[in-house]
């Protein structure tokens, strides 16, 4: 008997169909650094419920200037800080007492999922692939 089974029967880890509704739940949280710009933000690891071999979903929500990162001019900061509060609220999360990171976890939620393609336009107009294509929440439901 073989030591690894013959792979092809294992099905492929792919995008869910963007567009959608779907049921998720975050499944870990961890404070991250950008190595870009030094910014602070929540890493969320987020896993579709009852849909199988689709991709693990991570979203990351950068934080405005904080202990760590203080690079942002003030509008831009309330910008930052304004998109967490957002994204906490749709959450049901109260924004206005303090979070941790742990908070995230284990949330249960709906949202719209679009694909993203991958590419960007450089500064003469050209399309190339940045990053492999991923599932990105569009919008919080309910």
């Amino acid at each position: 008997m073989a030591l690894i089974p013959n792979l092809s029967e294992i099905p492929d880890l792919g995008l869910a169909e963007g567009g959608r509704e779907y049921d998720l739940r975050i499944t870990n949280a961890i404070l991250v650094d950008s190595k870009k710009t030094g910014r602070e933000g929540a890493l969320l690891y987020i896993s579709f419920i009852d849909e199988e071999n689709v991709e693990t979903l991570k979203h990351t929500l950068w934080f405005g200037n904080s202990e760590k990162y203080t690079d942002d001019d003030e509008e831009k900061s309330l910008d930052m800080w304004r998109r967490v509060k957002d994204f906490c609220r749709a959450l049901h999360l109260d924004p206005d007492n303090a979070l941790e990171v742990e908070d995230f976890k284990n949330l249960e939620f709906t949202a719209i999922i679009d694909v993203n393609d991958g590419t960007e336009t450089d500064e003469e107009g050209n399309v190339k692939q940045a990053y492999n294509p991923k599932n990105e929440i569009t919008r919080i439901v309910g």
